[in-house]
């Protein structure tokens, strides 16, 4: 066996071949990985012209650096493959540190290419407690998903964390790091430290030998003879404590917060920038209301309750030529132009102080319609193999076709000139379509990968710079999901995980584990990065007493996560309105009729978080940093819903169940140094009681204010606090309870009122 050991772990290797054998937490004594009994492991993968293969004919290993105290040890790893094939990787563990450091590269001959390099490989990681039953996995799989007890819910063939679907991103993840751990036991913590958005799976499933493993897989971006793969990263393993998946994301974030696109800053301190109104002022949001057809009714139906400014995704019938979910997308400009807005709708926005963003089959092109032979020319052109389950059927242009580019500027340019539209929204973009392109004609390496990257980074920045230009002010720019890589230029995103299971789309490929409680969304994204500007829209709802009770929680979550709701209607009728509701042949797709009412309740609930939204919250949920939640158990309960919001050949169409889910939601945000808000959310309809411990000299405050939010009541909870630390207060039904710190220490006492 190869040994690499410090004071702190060891990482055990096969003498003969390679692959990781073993990997001991002395501290604690876990191993994590299983002793097999000299079952074969895999060491890598390589992907070629032909298929995988992690065979070798050859391997040798050399040690290198010194044991003595505070030097780095390392190993050196070769393969050669019976087809000519080099693989080299780089193990180092330092002295007192809990971290293994992976490098890797791979040579291929003068015949044959290269596409992918799978390495470091973690084979049969074991159950980390008794039985699994306290295991987490926590991936940036849409943002976040945390599932438990992976052992015994992932399957070799089923679910599980590999060749990720939408959304695309690194396959999948919005951020480049995964953490598997035990409660209260310890942990790994798994990271590429690539700060140029190189392409890369991040996997995490169950193997072939009904264990767990981990990896990374490595995309070739120049394809072909003798052009090799070399990662210019490293990955990390690092031991965790069995704290949970804040104490992962607060190492990735301290690495991640030095990176290119948080170079802008945090949004607290560009607060009064232009564009402001995003964050600032929007209490609400709708998606897929009909931009050509009048829907001003229902404009004035939302404000009577919500009662704050909304911002409106509008739906894509604005094009000259069809522009729908399924039947048709426009090709170059005179397809786009002149535009079909109705103008009653964009007059009643105004009158409420409203904003809107068109919506944009971004880079889908009509490649038989106007100018579909410059189209042609531009078109991606994938892989066979994609790794990813997403079929990649759509008419894509390439980002990083010169002609791409300019008609991406030119369109957008255009629209703003002869709309003035208040900000842009891209659908099918970036943060979700394949990173790899096999058209050398276009510019770019035959696999492209951080090429097509930059492309849309600089597509981006030049429309939005020829947009703002022509408005003369900041133009919001925001897209179809979320990647890191675009922070700093993306202001806004949409989302739908935070409504599943009564949503489409991110985290499908767990949707049984979600419908079971086994996984469940966590906001793993807005915890790594929401101070630094990016808005997100969620929920996927509707104001119907048809979807369910589901409702309440979903709407308390996604506002206490810090976004905006989302009232969704893509796919199904608008709320009915004193018997009418909207007619499927004025919209983009052809739904069924439902007939569900406007339900003044419902809409009474938004607005109350709404209206916290722009006013007592607003400094936490749009300017704030997200904090570790306090400690305590909430009630639970069994929540009905019901999702008919689809495609209706969609095997989720008229779904239906009850989750079972924390009747209290609980979030803790701090603004600045100023202050620390703790929100506690009902989405019960019964009172609520809760005991914490609670001491603001915890946050370095001296004062405690508590206050009350809800539709039917203002009532200030009784607040009781004990020796030990410990507060039980009470939350009415469907309110939030709002308890502020603040008054920095600077000697004293505390101050309760």
């Amino acid at each position: 066996m190869i040994v690499l050991e410090n004071e702190r772990l060891r990482l055990t290797l096969d003498a003969r071949g390679g692959a990781i054998r073993g990997l001991r937490d002395l501290g604690s004594g876990i191993d994590y990985i299983a002793d097999t009994g000299g079952a074969p492991a895999v060491a890598f993968r390589l992907e070629t012209d032909e298929g995988f293969e992690e065979a070798f004919e050859a391997f040798e290993w050399s040690m290198a650096g010194e044991a003595a105290q505070g030097a780095a040890r390392g190993v050196s790893l070769v393969w050669r493959t019976a087809g000519g094939i080099t693989v080299r990787a780089e193990i180092e563990l330092a002295a007192g540190e809990e971290t293994l450091r992976f490098r890797c590269r791979a040579d291929n001959p003068p015949h044959g290419r290269l596409h992918s390099l799978e390495y470091p490989v973690f084979p049969d990681l074991a159950p980390i407690t008794a039985g699994g039953e306290r295991d987490y996995i926590a991936h940036p799989f849409a943002t976040g998903v945390l599932v438990r007890n992976p052992m015994a819910h992932f399957s070799a063939n089923g679910a599980g964390l590999r060749y990720m679907p939408y959304p695309e991103c690194f396959s999948g993840a919005s951020m480049q790091f995964f953490a598997y751990w035990g409660a209260g036991r310890g942990g790994l913590y798994f990271a590429a430290l690539d700060g140029n958005g190189h392409p890369k799976w991040l996997n995490f499933y169950k193997n072939g030998g009904g264990l767990l493993e981990a990896s990374f897989i490595h995309g070739c971006e120049d394809i072909g003879p003798a052009k090799g793969i070399a990662p210019p990263y490293e990955v990390q393993a690092v031991l965790l404590g069995g704290e949970g998946w804040h104490e992962a994301a607060d190492r990735y974030r301290e690495w991640a917060e030095r990176q290119p696109w948080c170079a802008k800053g945090k949004l607290a301190d560009r607060e009064d920038e232009d564009g402001a109104w995003l964050h600032r002022d929007m209490g609400a949001a709708t998606f897929g209301i009909n931009a050509g057809s009048d829907r001003t009714a229902w404009l004035h139906a939302y404000h009577a309750r919500i009662r704050t400014p909304m911002f409106h995704v509008l739906g894509p019938d604005w094009t000259r030529a069809p522009q729908t979910f399924g039947s048709g997308v426009p090709g170059g400009m005179a397809d786009w132009f002149p535009t079909r807005f109705n103008r009653a709708n964009l007059d009643v926005m105004q009158q409420y102080g409203d904003k809107y963003a068109p919506f944009e089959f971004d880079y889908l092109y009509h490649f038989e319609g106007a100018d579909g032979e410059l189209g042609r020319a531009a078109a991606q052109r994938f892989p066979d193999n994609k790794k990813s389950i997403d079929a990649y059927r759509f008419p894509f242009l390439c980002p990083a076709h010169p002609y791409a580019h300019d008609f991406h500027v030119r369109r957008d340019a255009e629209l703003a000139r002869t709309v003035d539209v208040d900000a842009i929204y891209y659908d099918i973009s970036a943060n979700n379509i394949l990173k790899v392109c096999m058209d050398e004609s276009h510019g770019h390496p035959v696999g492209a990968g951080r090429a097509i990257e930059e492309a849309y980074r600089r597509n981006y920045a030049d429309t939005k710079a020829a947009m703002g230009g022509i408005a003369g002010r900041y133009v919001p720019m925001g897209t179809e999901m979320m990647n890191e890589t675009m922070l700093g230029l993306i202001d806004f995103y949409q989302a739908r995980a935070g409504g599943q299971p009564a949503a489409p789309l991110e985290l499908y490929p767990l949707r049984d584990l979600i419908k079971s409680g086994d996984a469940e969304l966590i906001p793993l994204f807005a915890y790594v990065y929401h101070d630094y500007g990016i808005l997100r829209l969620d929920g996927w709802g509707k104001l119907a007493r048809e979807i369910g009770d589901l409702y309440y929680y979903t709407v308390a979550r996604t506002y206490l996560w810090g976004g905006l709701y989302e009232l969704n209607y893509e796919y199904s009728p608008m709320e009915s309105l004193d018997g009418a509701e909207n007619a499927p042949e004025e919209h983009y797709y052809t739904f069924e009729p439902r007939g569900y009412a406007f339900d003044d309740a419902r809409a009474d609930y938004l607005g109350v978080y709404a209206r916290l939204r722009v006013g007592a919250a607003n400094k936490y949920w749009a300017f704030g940093r997200m904090l570790r939640p306090l400690a305590f158990e909430p009630p639970r309960l069994a929540l009905d819903w019901f999702h008919y919001n689809h495609g209706t050949d969609s095997p989720e169409y008229n779904d239906a169940g009850t989750l079972t889910v924390d009747a209290v939601v609980h979030a803790a945000w701090r603004y600045k140094e100023d202050s620390v808000g703790l929100f506690f959310a009902n989405a019960s309809g019964d009172p609520q009681r809760i005991s914490a411990r609670l001491d603001p000299a915890d946050y370095g405050m001296t004062r405690i204010e508590v206050s009350v939010h809800g539709a039917e009541t203002t009532d200030v909870p009784m607040l009781e606090r004990g020796p030990d630390g410990s507060a039980k207060f009470a939350i009415p039904a469907r309110s939030i309870l709002l308890i502020e710190l603040s008054g920095p220490i600077q000697g004293g006492g505390v101050d309760v009122r």
